[in-house]
């Protein structure tokens, strides 16, 4: 199917933004997971500052581990696979 141009639609920008929502995806499933595992009373109207330094720290946690194993994905790609 073609979109006009030089044979087709940009695949870039399609790719761009299977990425971004993937990365929209990732960023609410670690809020949510954060929120659960940090807010526990909603006696407040706002958050608690111990609530606040939880869900920054655990974000922090979850963001370096999703990092962490997107490397190590990267690398077992670059040498062919896991297996």
């Amino acid at each position: 199917m073609s979109y006009g141009g030089r044979g087709g639609y940009n695949q870039r920008s399609e790719e761009e933004m299977v990425m971004g929502q993937m990365m929209i995806k990732l960023s609410m499933s670690i809020n949510k997971q954060c929120f659960t595992e940090c807010v526990n009373s909603f006696r407040e109207e706002a958050l608690t500052a111990s609530e606040k330094t939880c869900i920054t720290q655990c974000a922090a946690r979850q963001s370096g581990a999703f990092a962490a194993m997107n490397d190590i994905s990267q690398q077992l790609s670059a040498k062919g696979g896991m297996f």
